[in-house]
């Protein structure tokens, strides 16, 4: 049964068409998917002449920065007060691609003490019922996926505007790999053939995306595959660790490490690919997988983390050097299940 086939959506719509102050938040280190989803809402809302906020825990990649609305959110880490109130006085309150309030750092708090009505859209696995109301799919390509068939199930999938098309376009494609993930189904496709015929330009939002690299950037990727790659064959696994010092060699800018993670296990042989690298407060993990390993799992067992079958991620206080250890150490525990050929 499709999550949006019951009454739910219609009656969601009445009670935002009464609200006076309506919230829509993502995960803490926003990607496309976190921004487009919320700014997609934020835009059909307006489109609907319905008021909304998107307040998210802290700064997205610079190539988002062309969605319209961007210029509106409210930034935790830059606003706490505000952000927080917020939160806290809203009457509905949208949880969209994450499934569990640690996921918005400093924002947990407002978040968990607010009286709004909850309400989740989010394709992750696992997810902790702590909302009212829960529009979960883990068989969605994004959240941006289901952001369009809930404005679909409204009967409002003819009037979406550019504005809104071009942010749900670029959730899917920055959560599909454009299009080349497993998530990518046959509705995927026909969803993204409806949003170019708004009028939309897929290719401009491809280039503002992937194309708009920083010098600093390029040879940041480039000293990463060539002096901080470690492929274990024998594990069919690959390695890739900055600490915070060579981040700041190359002028480190959020973003720039997007899509590392995937460098590393387009390598012939790899099923497993892990990026670590030192953040302000902790070490953050990307695992990226193919076939039947499951980095949800993994992630979840060794550092609290989780998120899909084949792309997951993590974060540990402990040292960077001690996180790449553990995972060189636990390559021979999943050395069986690494074990097959799926490229």
């Amino acid at each position: 049964m499709d999550i949006f086939d019951d009454n739910r959506a219609g009656e969601l719509l009445d009670r935002l068409r009464g609200a006076k102050r309506i919230v829509l938040t993502a995960h803490r280190g926003p990607d496309g998917d976190a921004v487009g989803s919320t700014l997609a809402m934020w835009n059909h809302f307006k489109d609907l002449g319905i008021a909304s906020t998107v307040v998210l825990p802290d700064a997205f990649p610079e190539f988002l920065n062309w969605m319209y609305g961007k210029s509106e959110i409210v930034l935790h880490s830059e606003e706490p007060n505000r952000a927080e109130e917020l939160v806290r006085g809203s009457d509905v309150l949208f949880i969209q691609d994450y499934n569990d309030s640690s996921r918005v750092g400093g924002l947990q708090s407002a978040l968990e003490s607010t009286e709004a009505y909850t309400v989740m859209i989010d394709h992750h696995q696992n997810p902790s019922d702590f909302v009212d109301l829960m529009f979960s799919d883990d068989t969605s390509s994004s959240t941006c996926e289901l952001v369009y068939r809930l404005i679909e199930r409204w009967g409002h999938a003819k009037d979406i505007s550019v504005n809104t098309a071009s942010c749900i376009y670029c959730g899917i494609v920055t959560d599909t790999g454009s299009f080349r993930f497993p998530s990518s189904s046959p509705k995927t496709l026909r969803i993204a053939a409806a949003l170019c015929e708004t009028g939309m330009d897929h290719s401009e939002i491809q280039t503002r995306v992937y194309d708009n690299n920083r010098v600093e950037q390029l040879k940041l990727v480039g000293y990463a595959i060539s002096s901080k790659l470690i492929v274990y064959p024998e594990f069919r696994a690959a390695i890739i660790s900055l600490s915070a010092e060579e981040l700041k060699r190359f002028s480190y800018r959020k973003g720039d490490t997007e899509g590392l993670v995937n460098t590393a296990l387009s390598i012939e042989g790899v099923n497993f690919a892990a990026f670590i690298h030192e953040s302000s407060d902790r070490v953050k993990m990307s695992f990226r997988s193919v076939g039947s390993f499951s980095v949800s799992q993994f992630s979840a067992s060794h550092f609290g983390g989780g998120g899909h079958h084949n792309a997951a991620g993590g974060a540990s206080f402990d040292s960077l050097e001690d996180v790449h250890q553990k995972i060189v150490d636990l390559l021979p525990e999943y050395a069986a299940d690494l074990d097959y050929s799926d490229k």
